[in-house]
């Protein structure tokens, strides 16, 4: 997936057996071609610049049956250039309908934002919900529909995809921060205990109290620069989690940040554990 489709993707299939449907959708989302000379214009004969807000941006593609349309979706998945939404017709024969369209192309991209364009009669919402489940990425379009909704529907559901991307990245990121840094708190704990390990040995044959305390100095110092090295990242990682927590997230999505803070919690008291280990030692050296 390209790094600039993840943060503004505004990619719309629409898929109609009619084609002036295409045409509806083309004059409602696409930016008019003569906007910007007729704006040019203006400010030529009148010196003014052009006042109407800038329309979003929205490129578009069409297909005519359901077949057609998820061989589109798994063209782009494979190009790394997915759609965000989707209007697909109930009803396009003599190929699959809606439903059929939609399992296939969830099948290939689960994260694509689908509109369903329907009669009242098309389908019964049961039948809708018992085929494809409870989703949040699944809302019906009332035929006849108005340019308002469509607007409306476009804007809100590629600002939803391309929020969801943004915190699908953020937890892949915390995830990998997480896996390094056990990998490296892992190492930097076996080092320690063959270093304990070799001291330990090393006291029992010299049995030497002066030997003893400057051991145990040699590893407080370890661990302070140890400590240095991992709790500030550490920290760094759990504020993230927590606020990663507090912003919207889907179920799915929550329970992987929910994982990552509890894996964090869980090297956190590693360290304090490592910590409560040469604290003991030092007092067992003392007595």
């Amino acid at each position: 997936m390209n790094s600039n489709q993840t943060t503004d993707n505004r990619r719309i299939l629409i898929i109609d057996d009619n084609v002036n449907i295409h045409e509806d959708f083309r004059k409602i989302l696409a930016l008019p071609q003569e906007a910007d000379s007729l704006s040019q214009a203006r400010a030529a004969l009148f010196g003014e610049a052009p006042t109407l807000p800038p329309q979003v941006q929205y490129e578009l593609e069409f297909a005519s049956q359901g077949r057609e349309g998820f061989g589109l979706v798994q063209t782009a998945h494979q190009r790394g250039n997915p759609y965000a939404v989707a209007f697909v017709d109930m009803r396009m024969p003599p190929g699959w309908d809606g439903l059929e369209t939609i399992e296939h192309i969830w099948y290939t991209e689960p994260d694509i934002q689908i509109v369903i364009c329907s009669a009242y009669s098309d389908h019964p919402w049961d039948d809708v919900s018992r085929r494809i489940g409870n989703t949040d990425k699944l809302l019906i379009l009332m035929k006849p529909f108005n340019s308002i909704e469509v607007v409306q529907l476009a804007n809100s559901l590629t600002k939803k995809w391309n929020l969801a991307q943004s915190v699908k990245m953020q937890l892949d990121s915390l995830a990998f921060s997480v896996s390094q840094r056990t990998a490296e708190l892992r190492e930097a704990n076996a080092r320690l205990q063959a270093n304990i390990v070799s001291r330990a040995e090393d006291l029992a044959s010299a049995h030497s109290q002066s030997q003893r305390e400057a051991t145990f100095r040699e590893k407080e110092e370890f661990l302070a620069i140890m400590s240095h090295e991992i709790l500030t990242p550490m920290n760094e990682l759990v504020r993230k989690v927590h606020l990663l927590l507090e912003s919207p997230l889907s179920p799915g999505q929550r329970e992987h940040a929910t994982i990552l803070q509890r894996c964090a919690e869980d090297l956190l008291s590693l360290i304090n554990d490592m910590h409560a280990f040469m604290a003991g030692g030092r007092q067992e050296t003392r007595t």
